[in-house]
């Protein structure tokens, strides 16, 4: 495979096609074709090559496709900073993904994105949601997720919708990455 692509970012002028985050993604048709194949094992490898990612849509490595691949696992490093892991899935890449809140409560968490840089914010999402997808196989899945796994599905698939969290943030409430880290510890320390 020939070297990986770099991320697509909204905040850096230099990025010529930082436009692919803004509009909504394209649907794969089935059986996919070689094209559709190798822009999947592109999205895969990009994945694997990150030790701290939950999710990766198609858009955010300049594809405008409807894919995304993510993980959401109970484990010790994951419980403590989403104490909100209630559901789990193993890497999982789903294609022309959706999802639909259950009911309307909702909780507020940090967020933070590789195709955003430098800031992260609160962003309040629904605590529950119903989601249909298909496998790069054409296996069709459908389900519900709540906590983390609920918050990583809505983060994913609004990148497919031209959607960024900071979208959802007031910009007066933005901050850093740092800024985030400290107060993440602060939260942290509050639970403990």
């Amino acid at each position: 495979m020939k070297e990986l692509p770099s991320y697509v970012l909204i905040d850096d002028q230099k990025c010529l096609n930082r436009g692919i985050l803004r509009r909504i993604a394209e649907p794969f048709p089935f059986p996919l074709s070689e094209d559709d194949k190798e822009i999947l094992k592109i999205l895969e490898a990009k994945f694997d090559s990150e030790t701290n990612m939950t999710g990766l849509a198609a858009p955010q490595i300049g594809f405008s496709k409807r894919a995304i691949i993510f993980a959401v696992l109970d484990t010790p490093e994951m419980k403590k900073w989403r104490p909100d892991i209630s559901d789990t899935l193993p890497k999982s890449i789903w294609l022309n993904p959706s999802y639909t809140p259950i009911g309307n409560e909702k909780h507020s968490d940090y967020e933070s994105c590789f195709s955003v840089g430098e800031w992260a914010g609160e962003v309040e999402r629904f605590k529950s949601v119903n989601y249909t997808a298909y496998l790069p196989n054409g296996e069709y899945v459908n389900g519900t997720a709540s906590g983390f796994l609920a918050r990583a599905i809505q983060h994913e698939i609004d990148h497919l919708n031209g959607i960024l969290f900071i979208d959802l943030v007031p910009k007066d409430k933005l901050f850093t990455i740092e800024e985030f880290r400290c107060k993440r510890a602060e939260r942290l320390k509050e639970g403990n």
